[in-house]
C-alpha cells in the first residue's frame, strides 16, 4: 500500500506545478480512484454495506462525479487552459514542498512506529495543508473549489487509516449526501458566474468606433 500512498502524494503535488484546470480535475479524479484502491487493499473482500458505500463514495462521487461536474462547466465556458492553483513562483513551490516535509515530520510525532500507518497520516496531513495553501493563495472560485475538495479528500484518506469500525448507514449516507450536494452547489455557482459574465458583456454599452 506504500506505493499507492506515494502515488497519491504525487497526484497531490503535480497539479500545483502544471497550471491547467484540466490537470487539477484529473488530479481530483486520481485522488478518488487511488483512495478507493487503498480502501480495497485494507478490505480486499467488501462484505458489509458500509464498505461498499465507502467504495461508491470514493469512486463514483469523488473519482468521477466531482471532476466531471466541474469539467462540463469549464468546458462549456471555453475557459482558458491555464489556471494557477498556487502562485507560479519559486517561493510558492518551495513552500509547498516544505509543507510536505512538515507533514512527514508531523506523522512521525503522531505515529512513532514506522510503517504504512505513518505514511498514510503524512500524505493525509500533506493533503490538508496543501489544500489550505490553495485556499490562502488563490481567490478565483474554481481554485477555491479545488482547494476545498482537496481538503475533503485528505480527510477521507485520514478516515481510511483509522481503526476499522462501521458507522451507522444513516450517518454514512448523510456524509455522502453532503459531499454530493456540495459538488452540485459548486457546479451551480460556476454556471451562475458564467451566465452573469455573459449578461454583463451583452449589456455593456458599445464603445466609440474610430
Amino acid at each position: 500500500m506504500s506505493s499507492l500512498l506515494i502515488a497519491l502524494l504525487g497526484v497531490l503535488l503535480v497539479p500545483l506545478f502544471v497550471a491547467t484546470w484540466r490537470t487539477s480535475l484529473l488530479g481530483l479524479s486520481c485522488q478518488g480512484f487511488l483512495m478507493a484502491w487503498i480502501a480495497y487493499r485494507v478490505s480486499p473482500e467488501p462484505s458489509t454495506a458500509s464498505e461498499w458505500l465507502t467504495l461508491v463514495d470514493l469512486i463514483l462521487v469523488r473519482g468521477l462525479g466531482a471532476p466531471l461536474a466541474l469539467y462540463r462547466v469549464m468546458y462549456s465556458q471555453n475557459a482558458p487552459a491555464r489556471n494557477d492553483v498556487i502562485p507560479p513562483n519559486l517561493l510558492s513551490w518551495s513552500f509547498a514542498l516544505g509543507l510536505v516535509l512538515l507533514a512527514f515530520n508531523f506523522s512521525q510525532t503522531l505515529v512513532t512506529e514506522p510503517g504504512q500507518q505513518q505514511t498514510l497520516i503524512a500524505v493525509a496531513a500533506a493533503g490538508v495543508m496543501l489544500g489550505f495553501l490553495v485556499l490562502a493563495t488563490q481567490s478565483d472560485p474554481f481554485s477555491q473549489m479545488i482547494g476545498a475538495l482537496r481538503i475533503e479528500n485528505a480527510i477521507a484518506l485520514f478516515e481510511l487509516g483509522g481503526e476499522r469500525h462501521h458507522e451507522p448507514l444513516g450517518v454514512q449516507l448523510g456524509q455522502i449526501a453532503v459531499v454530493a450536494t456540495t459538488i452540485a452547489f459548486y457546479r451551480f455557482y460556476l454556471k451562475t458566474l458564467s451566465a452573469g459574465s455573459v449578461a454583463v458583456t451583452e449589456g455593456a454599452p458599445e464603445g466609440p468606433t474610430l
